[in-house]
């Protein structure tokens, strides 16, 4: 595989090579690779959540409301939204 790189890369790969750090410009590319793999990886792990996911933080809500309070819930759905919002009349059932 052959890579072109502009003059500013080719100099910055050659100086880290110069400064016996790396024995190769292949060394100083596969080191690069290595801290962009290790950083993605990181950056994954950051995304996992030790949150649970929001159906059960829901469910865990709806758990502690009061049977008393779930009856009160009209079962009409959104039928009589406007109702419900408004105080508009009820539609009928």
């Amino acid at each position: 595989m052959s890579i072109l790189l502009n003059l500013d890369l080719e100099h910055r790969i050659a100086a880290k090579v110069e400064t016996g750090q790396y024995l190769s410009p292949a060394q100083v590319i596969e080191q690069g690779l290595d801290l962009l793999e290790a950083r993605d990886a990181a950056t994954q792990a950051s995304k996992v959540s030790s949150e649970p996911p929001i159906w059960e933080t829901i469910a865990s809500l709806g758990q502690q409301v009061p049977e008393d309070e779930w009856a009160r819930i009209p079962t009409d759905m959104a039928q009589n939204v406007d109702h419900y919002l408004y105080g508009s009349s009820k539609a009928s059932e």
